[in-house]
């Protein structure tokens, strides 16, 4: 796959590699990166909810059912984020952008997960409390794994397909200078970051739902980083220590739930 060109020397076997070269790569260039691209995460992101679930099976409660009151948490955030898109698409579209709106849905999240929490406590009270809290953030994981495979799978065939809307966004991307081998990296971070984010904040919720105020600062700050990367010029955007931010609020967040694991 090809990136942002580089200045190397000009000469080079292969007729696609544009690494060596002053000019970016053309259209149908992008266009079979992308595919390529997109076809291996398409295979990357089901492939991460496997090693998810066999990671908490030695940690399994006595009823399954708690991966599906995930599933019910992960569905009640997804509804949220719907919801508030089609708030700032009938008002204001600069609301998108708005912190206040942002630190909002992030509170809504996670009093959901606290309720969602609780209420396994109350259903299965004979099963550890922190096996309980993995199920449940592995089953809400699992939805946004769901949703950025069929995320990617869509868009896959959209970019594949020649159309309107394929040409719009190879045009944007090659103005832009956005490769397409960032592009796949930096959405595989940001799955990972939220599926480690998700596992993490439900253990920590669940030892303490007092815990739920350093969860929501967790997440208003992931959302923060992505409207501070969103002012950023497209092709600076990889290189910008705010890309990462996802990942690294996501790991640290499971971090902190692992230590409490091994504390309790």
């Amino acid at each position: 796959m090809t990136d942002t060109p580089a200045a190397a020397s000009p000469h080079c076997d292969d007729p696609h590699d544009h690494t060596g070269h002053d000019h970016p790569p053309t259209g149908a260039d992008l266009v079979r990166d992308l595919v390529k691209g997109l076809s291996i995460q398409a295979l990357l992101i089901p492939a991460l909810a496997v090693v998810l679930i066999m990671a908490i099976l030695p940690f399994a409660p006595l009823s399954p059912l708690p991966l599906l009151l995930g599933f019910a948490l992960g569905g009640t955030q997804l509804l949220s984020l719907v919801a508030t898109s089609l708030f700032v698409a009938r008002t204001r579209k600069q609301l998108a952008v708005n912190p206040g709106l942002l630190a909002v849905r992030s509170v809504v999240d996670e009093v959901l997960r606290v309720a969602a929490v609780l209420l396994a406590v109350l259903l299965w009270p004979a099963d550890i409390s922190s096996n309980l809290g993995m199920w449940v953030g592995a089953g809400c994981a699992l939805v946004w794994l769901i949703l950025a495979t069929a995320q990617t799978v869509t868009t896959r065939q959209r970019i594949a397909r020649p159309g309107d809307w394929s040409k719009e966004a190879i045009s944007t991307l090659l103005s832009q200078r956005v490769g397409a081998r960032s592009t796949v990296i930096m959405r595989l971070l940001d799955v990972t970051g939220t599926v480690m984010f998700q596992v993490g904040a439900t253990i920590l919720v669940i030892f303490s739902p007092v815990l739920v105020i350093g969860t929501a600062v967790l997440s208003i700050g992931t959302g923060l980083s992505t409207l501070v990367l969103q002012r950023r010029a497209p092709a600076d955007r990889a290189r910008s220590p705010w890309a990462y931010a996802p990942f690294a609020l996501g790991l640290l967040t499971l971090v902190l739930a692992s230590l409490g694991l091994l504390a309790f």
